[in-house]
């Protein structure tokens, strides 16, 4: 529906070619049948998530309280015991989290991202937490071989049930 949208209105309002067109098709279609992975699913995390499956895509998700998951295994998202498990299992990961000590754990921690990330992971870490704690995370997945971008986001629990929280992305590295 939305390539139709596009490829109707795509000479007048954008100017792009068929080119364009078609590459960015066929980059949603296989997108949207890629897993998503989501470590960190209370207030803000249940509600992005739910996003995520409401457009589509496959959720692969775990959480340190894990009866936190049951509303989106409910929704059918998979539900797994550890970060490194979500790593195993998605090469598009989303961590959203209450501190810089959950991040640093979920991560490097013994059942950590890292363990188990595939070269060319993409690893978005929403929370809100110390820049540095950040910058350390980049440097330790680039060594990884894969990517880390810090996109803490803002609009508090009644934005994130909506789909309205703003993204502050920034890639580190």
């Amino acid at each position: 529906m939305a390539m139709a949208l596009f490829r109707g209105s795509r000479t007048a309002l954008f100017g792009w070619n068929k080119h364009v067109d078609c590459a960015f098709g066929c980059v949603r279609t296989m997108a949207s049948k890629t897993p998503v992975g989501f470590i960190g699913v209370g207030n803000m995390g249940t509600p992005m998530a739910t996003n995520l499956l409401k457009n589509g895509y496959p959720v692969i998700c775990t959480d340190v309280f894990p009866e936190s998951c049951k509303e989106l295994q409910d929704m059918g998202a998979q539900v797994v015991d550890t970060p490194a498990d979500v790593a195993d299992k998605a090469d598009r990961i989303i961590t959203m989290l209450p501190s810089s000590p959950n991040v640093i754990d979920a991560y490097m921690g013994n059942n950590g991202i890292l363990k188990k990330v595939k070269k060319g992971t993409l690893l978005i870490d929403s929370s809100t937490i110390d820049p540095y704690v950040s910058k350390d995370m980049a440097v330790t997945a680039e060594k990884m071989g894969a990517v880390f971008m810090d996109a803490p986001v803002s609009g508090g629990k009644p934005h994130s049930h909506c789909g309205v929280t703003t993204d502050t992305t920034q890639q580190h590295g």
